[in-house]
């Protein structure tokens, strides 16, 4: 049977990534705060709590001894404070650097990494759109090392914006679908943004497509892949979501200004950048009324 060892269980996606693996006959263990709440999750998944000590990551590793890891932990802002740098860092750069040393002082050297899509601001290369996603090239740099001198093999997924039913973020879709069942007005900016989505179900799919393609060979592989869905513009998204679940909706386009370093048009996957065998399969239009309590 496949061990696998997941972070950021108790995440959106990272709770979805669980219950597919276990389907699919997997054993399940996770990397949790000590502080985590983990009554939601499945009981067939194996519960280690850190405190972030190497020591104690080794330990853990030890024990588990998974085939591989699923590294999905991290601290999003969107924006940050001067107080807030420190948390940022210790997240989503210390973290994964403990745990790839961990890994190689065990012999794990399977790792499916998370990575954002802003870290390509205005469809660049590396320029990333806030402090987040710099700290998620800095953690995939360190990665590399371990890549290239301790024999990790690696594939960082990139992720755009993800959806799905019982989502706990209070994302764009569901803050849209609320405004369309309460008829409350809804201040946003004027929508000319591009925004690229994915439903979560596809996400963990896509995880674990990456997963078995690390385990499918010897090969050392330090791979990067984008994990884009459907695209469509802020404002026609309005429309889709009043449209599909026939509610007139009081959203006031250019209520709000943009954000600074709004993403008005994401990086564009060409065919090196999309992980092969994988596609989404869900769409927005169908999923829309499971999302909204219609089934």
């Amino acid at each position: 049977m496949t061990r696998a060892l997941i972070t950021g269980v108790t995440g959106f996606i990272g709770g979805h990534l669980a219950s597919l693996l276990l389907r699919e006959g997997w054993e399940v263990a996770a990397l949790v705060r000590a502080e985590s709440d983990t009554a939601a999750l499945d009981p067939r998944i194996q519960i280690h709590r850190i405190a972030g000590e190497a020591g104690g990551l080794i330990e853990i590793l030890h024990d588990v001894r998974p085939d591989i890891v699923f590294h999905l932990a991290s601290l999003y802002l969107t924006d940050h404070t001067a107080e807030q740098v420190q948390d940022l860092v210790a997240s989503n750069v210390l973290f994964p650097a403990l745990l790839a040393e961990a890994m190689t002082a065990t012999g794990c050297r399977r790792l499916v990494n998370t990575g954002t899509a802003w870290q390509h601001f205005g469809m660049s290369g590396y320029n990333p759109v806030n402090l987040y996603a710099a700290t998620k090239q800095a953690a995939l740099d360190l990665l590399r090392y371990h890549c290239d001198a301790r024999e990790l093999s690696l594939i960082t997924l990139e992720l755009f914006d993800t959806y799905g039913r019982g989502d706990p973020r209070r994302k764009l879709v569901q803050l849209l679908i609320d405004a369309a069942l309460s008829g409350e007005p809804l201040g946003m900016s004027p929508g000319e943004q591009v925004i690229d989505l994915t439903h979560v179900e596809d996400v963990a799919e896509a995880f674990l497509v990456a997963g078995r393609r690390l385990l499918d060979t010897d090969a050392k592989l330090d791979e990067r892949f984008l994990i884009s869905g459907e695209r469509l513009r802020v404002h026609e998204l309005v429309t889709l979501v009043g449209d599909t679940l026939g509610r007139p909706m009081a959203v006031e386009l250019g209520a709000r200004p943009y954000r600074p370093r709004e993403v008005m048009q994401p990086v564009m996957p060409d065919r090196h950048d999309r992980l092969p065998g994988w596609q989404p399969r869900r769409h927005l239009v169908t999923e829309l009324p499971g999302l909204a309590g219609a089934d």
